[in-house]
This record gives structure tokens, C-alpha cells and sequence, in this order.
């Protein structure tokens, strides 16, 4: 499944109500999930420690983010910020 943050969040992708919605939308997921950033430039930590980070607190391990979360034409600050938003709420590591 690909979840294009441009056209489903285009809206709100700066916000932690914005970050729950695409973490259920993970969530629901069985497959893994393709996160394209295209276009987009989020420099919201809220945002991503909603939407990505916090699936930790959901029992996703690192096992997890390794084999069910890929990312493509993420912005290099946004991919630092994600990095550290993971490392600093569960000790994950994020492979971009």
C-alpha cells in the first residue's frame, strides 16, 4: 500500500490530530506500507512522532519499521527530524 502524504494530508501534515490519522492508517494496514513524501515538507515533529514514531507504543518492535514502513522522497531535514523523533520515543532506529 502507498500512502501519499501530499494528496491525503493535504490539508494538515504539521499536526499531531494529522499524525494520528495516518498512524491508524498504518495500523489498518496487512501489507506493508510506502510512505511517499513527494512534494512535501513537513519540519513538524509532532506530525511524525504522532504518525510514526508512536507506533511503538502500539507493540510495532523495530522488526517492524524495518520490514513494514518504507519511505520515498522524504526531504533530508524531514528524514534528521523523524530520525530523532523515533530514537528519543521507543529507541528505533529509522533505515531511509
Amino acid at each position: 500500500m502507498k500512502i501519499k502524504i501530499a494528496e491525503k494530508f493535504s490539508e494538515d501534515f504539521v499536526t499531531r490530530n494529522a499524525g494520528e490519522k495516518l498512524r491508524n492508517l498504518i495500523l489498518q494496514s496487512e501489507n506493508p506500507i510506502v510512505l511517499d513524501f513527494l512534494d512535501t515538507k513537513i519540519a513538524s515533529a509532532s506530525f511524525l512522532d504522532e504518525g510514526i514514531a508512536k507506533l511503538v507504543d502500539y507493540g510495532w518492535t523495530q522488526n517492524d519499521y524495518d520490514h513494514k514502513l518504507h519511505f520515498e522522497n522524504m526531504f533530508h531535514m524531514d528524514q534528521s527530524l523523524l530520525k530523532q523523533v523515533c530514537k528519543e520515543r521507543g529507541k528505533i532506529t529509522i533505515k531511509l
